[in-house]
């Protein structure tokens, strides 16, 4: 190791794009299991779709927001507990960080890899974009819903979705930006070689 560190700086590049992984997992574990929680313990309703007959005006439990659906209809809302939304929340904010650190890892890195692990990297980083998109997407779909035509997400959800949506795009771009930057670089540099 060099008196300016620059081996030490080799071993910790080395293991930061894991640590982002790591992060990275945990969050989208978070997120997952914060919209199962959701799916079990929220859902539309129509009002009085579980009886056979309604003999009073409909009304939705005190513990239900209740809203009103093209043609009158009155359709109530369970909301998930608490933990749930902020399972989520900590969640889509997690993947976030461990995005962006994939990110810095896989540029801090650039140089240091061959063609091979490089490539192998990126499709591991593209496969993981996949997984973020699709919890973004669970927490954007709707709740289940009973006898409903269609159900509206969870307005509680819809933040952490697009925090997840715009992680699935760092992680994507954690991907394709080394290969391109490598691709571009290479031209110049072999150009540069035999000028």
């Amino acid at each position: 190791m060099g008196l300016d560190g620059s081996a030490r700086k080799s071993g910790w590049t080395r293991w930061l794009g894991l640590f982002g992984a790591i992060v990275l997992a945990a969050g989208l574990l978070s997120a997952f299991v914060g919209v199962g929680r959701e799916d079990v313990t929220s859902a539309w309703d129509y009002c009085g779709a579980t009886t056979t007959s309604v003999t009073v005006p409909c009304r939705c439990p005190a513990q239900d927001h209740q809203t009103i659906w093209p043609g009158n209809g009155i359709v109530c809302f369970s909301p998930a507990p608490d933990p749930a939304y902020s399972m989520a929340d900590l969640g889509s904010a997690a993947v976030m960080v461990g995005a962006f650190i994939v990110l810095v890892g896989n540029l801090l890195r650039l140089w240091r890899a061959g063609w091979t692990w490089l490539v192998i990297r990126s499709a591991l980083t593209v496969l993981a974009s996949g997984f973020v998109a699709a919890v973004a997407v669970l927490l954007a779909s709707p709740p289940p819903c009973l006898d409903c035509p269609s159900a509206p997400s969870d307005p509680a959800f819809s933040g952490a979705a697009i925090v997840t949506g715009l992680a699935a795009v760092v992680v994507l771009a954690a991907a394709i930006l080394p290969l391109v930057l490598r691709v571009v670089r290479s031209p110049t540099k072999s150009a540069d070689r035999t000028g």
